[in-house]
């Protein structure tokens, strides 16, 4: 049976999915906007740089939503190391302060990666 916190961490990640994927796509496809700095709207610095980011974490966190589907304790861990590492190496791709949000969304995802852990550990003593 599927906890509350289960079902929300599952649908917050496939919403980090989701986002990873349209970000990708607006990443390739929208144009500059007229600044001088070849700013794109998304606000990434290197939209290539941006976009080789999002496909990693794309793969990265189906490996994630593989592990907690099948309720592994490695997968909520596994996904809080990602997270972590994604919002630190992706810090420097964003102008201004729309790295905030992400990194409220991950805080996220780590607090419920956490209570998933720590339902899953409880249950295995």
């Amino acid at each position: 049976m599927l906890t509350r916190n289960h079902k929300i961490l599952l649908t917050l990640l496939y919403l980090t999915i989701l986002g990873e994927v349209t970000s990708i796509i607006l990443w390739t496809v929208n144009p500059s906007l007229p600044s001088g700095n070849m700013v794109r709207f998304t606000l990434a610095v290197d939209y290539t740089i941006a976009v080789l980011n999002a496909t990693i974490m794309v793969a990265l966190n189906l490996i994630a939503l593989f592990l907690i589907r099948k309720r592994n304790k490695w997968g909520p861990l596994f996904l809080i190391a990602i997270s972590i590492g994604n919002r630190i190496a992706s810090h420097p791709i964003f102008i201004g302060g729309t790295h905030l949000i992400f990194t409220i969304w991950t805080a996220t995802l780590v607090i419920f990666s956490y209570l998933d852990y720590n339902r899953i550990i409880s249950k295995k003593d």
